[in-house]
């Protein structure tokens, strides 16, 4: 193996385990700290520590700019982060959010279009349905195999996840006009407008439930120092380094070995059981993702020729 193999391999490993341990990391800390507070706290300093590196080029946003990271911001890391951190702080495991979260792909290919206003194909829609019936497996299983009694509506907060950011990916799509200053900002100061956006409103969220608290817990600045650490700047540092080297559409592949990870982490740092159901609704979610991406791929090298 060469080192350039290696290294880019190396780097593959980085990002999905990075990717991975947002979950890890919110099973690590919302036990003790509530699911508001530990992402405040996340995004306080997620945006302390990036507001030197852009302070300069704030004055020279345009409200489009402003805008569009904003609303990119609350469907992405505000919706999305909020519902699946109560999920796991209501006791659904960890590995199990991440498989119901895997389905964002296959819903945002079952409603996007390969131009602005045409339709997805049947495929689209079959491997979105292939891709539910995995999880209801999981669901299924989990029930029927585990003590855990947890309620169906813990169920559908990823779920909930998954649409916001699959709205989220659309937005972007559609409003990319707007996002022109993207090449002038580089990567940071949209993940620090889009942050910046999430903290104020987690503020807003925490003062509303009374739930904003200075934790006393070392466990918890533990889970806050991964999730800004490993969750934030080295996922995003691996992804944006792994996107000159490699296509978005392998990276993307990528984040398929998630849910596979995240139960395989959790069971080993928790103890999460893992039921042969399981396995079965990763493998139905793969098949369901597999057929997705051939209808895109395909469309892909029909749009190149």
């Amino acid at each position: 193996m060469s080192r350039s193999t290696l290294y880019l391999f190396s780097l593959q490993a980085v990002f999905v385990l990075s990717w991975s341990s947002g979950f890890i990391g919110a099973r690590l800390g919302t036990e003790d700290a509530g699911a508001i507070n530990l992402l405040f706290w996340r995004f306080l300093l997620v945006t302390a520590c990036l507001l030197p590196f852009v302070w300069q080029r704030l004055w020279a946003l345009s409200r489009a700019q402003l805008r569009y990271n904003a609303i990119i911001g609350f469907l992405s890391q505000f919706a999305y982060l909020v519902s699946v951190y109560i999920a796991i702080r209501g006791g659904l495991p960890a590995g199990i959010a991440a498989i119901i979260c895997a389905l964002q792909p296959l819903i945002t290919a079952a409603l996007a279009a390969r131009g602005n206003h045409e339709r997805s194909g049947l495929q689209e829609w079959l491997g979105l349905v292939i891709g539910f019936s995995g999880v209801g497996i999981v669901i299924c299983g989990e029930y029927a195999l585990s003590d855990n009694n947890i309620g169906i509506g813990l169920y559908a907060l990823p779920l909930i996840a998954a649409i916001t950011l699959s709205i989220a990916t659309l937005y972007q799509r559609q409003q990319s006009v707007l996002a022109t200053g993207h090449s002038k900002d580089g990567q940071l100061m949209p993940l620090f407008l889009q942050s910046a956006t999430t903290l104020v409103l987690l503020f807003a969220a925490g003062l509303a439930l009374n739930d904003l608290q200075v934790p006393t817990q070392a466990n918890v600045w533990v889970a806050v120092g991964w999730l800004t650490l490993f969750s934030t700047f080295i996922a995003y540092l691996s992804l944006w380094t792994l996107l000159k080297r490699m296509s978005a559409t392998r990276v993307s592949a990528l984040v398929y070995l998630e849910p596979p990870v995240t139960l395989l982490w959790a069971a080993l740092m928790f103890g999460d059981a893992l039921h042969w159901t399981t396995y079965v609704g990763i493998l139905v979610v793969a098949t369901g993702v597999l057929i997705t991406r051939r209808r895109s791929h395909a469309c892909a090298v029909c749009s190149e020729a």
